[in-house]
């Protein structure tokens, strides 16, 4: 029907939604009614925006806004729905893209799992794990840190399902599978290659974001059907610095 859906956001630190220090801004002029607006966009945030994190830390500042103007039709509200997800999608890769020294994204797919609470809780525990944000901000390979934050996870889970059960790829490369790493010189080599070229980096007043890549992580948890995607962020010095050179 010819509408339009837009979007702004403004995110750098203290994200890990349901709170954060985000504002997200969604125009329409799809003639949308309230109560499917309201539902369309709580799904949208569902998928994206609760499903990022910078550094784990919450504020009350977390706003999400959809506005319609109602002036086009939109007589397929599927199609609507999917562009407020696109949207929503787009904006949050590009919150954690901004972050707060981030030089690296991780895109973590959580497959297997029984629930799909438990799908984004593991994925959690990896995003915000001190020990792989670090490894990752210093292109290190360090399966055992990616490991540890699954089994530090799955150690307190009721089902206790068993790491032998567990597949991990880095990369697109196999690293753990029936409780032994999977590894070589060569693809460790090939590891810190994928790390490298997903590198951020700082070209001073070059167009942002420089690319789209993303340090690519999958966990099959292998005791399910659910599945949920994360993004997350590295942990660098120049965070540390933002965060602790500024007073309040």
């Amino acid at each position: 029907g010819g509408a339009r859906v837009v979007g702004f956001a403004k995110g750098a630190g203290m994200i890990e939604p349901h709170l954060a220090t985000m504002l997200v801004y969604i125009l329409t002029d799809a003639d949308v009614a309230r109560e499917e607006l309201d539902q369309a966009l709580h799904d949208a945030v569902e998928e994206s925006f609760n499903r990022i994190s910078v550094d784990s830390d919450e504020s009350t500042s977390d706003t999400v806004v959809a506005m319609s103007t109602r002036l086009q039709p939109a007589e397929d509200l599927e199609e609507f729905r999917s562009a407020l997800t696109d949207i929503c999608s787009a904006l949050a890769d590009d919150v954690v893209r901004n972050g707060e020294g981030t030089n690296h994204v991780i895109k973590l797919a959580i497959s297997g799992a029984p629930s799909k609470a438990d799908a984004v809780a593991l994925g959690r525990s990896v995003v915000n794990s001190p020990l792989f944000k670090c490894a990752v901000a210093g292109n290190d390979p360090n399966v055992g840190r990616l490991v540890a934050a699954v089994g530090k996870f799955i150690g307190d889970m009721p089902s206790r399902p068993s790491l032998d059960q567990c597949r991990m790829r880095m990369g697109g490369r196999q690293i753990f599978s029936e409780g032994r790493f999977d590894l070589s010189p060569q693809i460790e080599n090939e590891l810190v290659q994928h790390m490298a070229s997903a590198e951020l980096g700082d070209d001073g007043e070059a167009a942002f974001p420089r690319h789209k890549r993303t340090v690519d992580i999958e966990v099959d948890l292998g005791a399910g059907d659910e599945s949920a995607t994360l993004l997350g962020s590295d942990l660098t010095h120049a965070y540390v610095t933002v965060n602790a050179d500024y007073r309040s």
